[in-house]
């Protein structure tokens, strides 16, 4: 059995890259599952540090199956990756990636119910402004829109400009014109608060990408070439 102390740092960088979307080489994370899996079970599922880690590699690796296994094999990796997600939250109950986790499993799996967008809730009741969770929840939350309520629709609305203010364009373009389409109007009226450079970069890239939407306050001069 490894000591646990050793595996600390690792798992806690691990999941620091996992959250951040960062690529593994091949077979990387089934060796980080097999490590964690060498350690004490009692630790491994008494220490946050090593139940997030253990619950977000779960997870990747299930995101990982749905290209290249069979339906059945993609539902037992994701069951999996849900029973180590709730084993950690119940030692970290204020960690909101691990909610939106929770609710992103769900939406994954055969079981998926409109009043599991409480986990979602969940996660912005946890960390309502944490830009790092920020991209792929928002992304969440406005697929699953029509279903949220009231109070999470406000919030995810919210969040997308504060992506916007951050400088997270790229990730706000994205979900602007794909989950996000049908919520446009109250998307680009979320703006109206931000400063004028970041919203002219939003404007610039969206243009960029064809789309004929008007962000409040810009007007960018029109190119000759277009």
């Amino acid at each position: 059995m490894l000591p646990w102390a050793v595996l600390v740092t690792p798992a806690r960088d691990v999941a620091e890259l996992i959250a951040s979307n960062a690529p593994f080489k091949p077979g990387v994370l089934k060796e980080v599952e097999a490590e964690l899996a060498a350690a004490r079970p009692e630790l491994t599922w008494s220490n946050p540090v090593a139940a997030r880690a253990s619950a977000m590699v779960s997870l990747q690796l299930a995101q990982d199956a749905q290209a290249r296994s069979t339906s059945e094999e993609v539902e037992a990796a994701f069951s999996v990756a849900e029973s180590r997600i709730r084993a950690a939250l119940r030692l970290n109950p204020s960690d909101s990636y691990l909610w939106a986790s929770a609710y992103f499993v769900r939406t994954a799996r055969a079981e998926f119910n409109p009043s599991d967008t409480r986990l979602l809730t969940q996660s912005y009741v946890t960390g309502p402004h944490e830009g790092w969770v920020s991209a792929s929840r928002n992304r969440l939350a406005l697929a699953a829109y029509p279903i949220l309520d009231p109070r999470t629709q406000t919030l995810a609305i919210s969040e997308f400009s504060e992506m916007v203010g951050s400088g997270m364009i790229d990730e706000a373009v994205a979900n602007l014109l794909g989950v996000g389409w049908g919520q446009r109007e109250r998307l680009l009226a979320s703006l109206d608060a931000v400063g004028r450079q970041p919203k002219e970069a939003l404007a610039r890239r969206l243009e960029d990408e064809g789309a004929r939407v008007e962000v409040p306050g810009v007007q960018l001069e029109t190119r000759p070439w277009r």
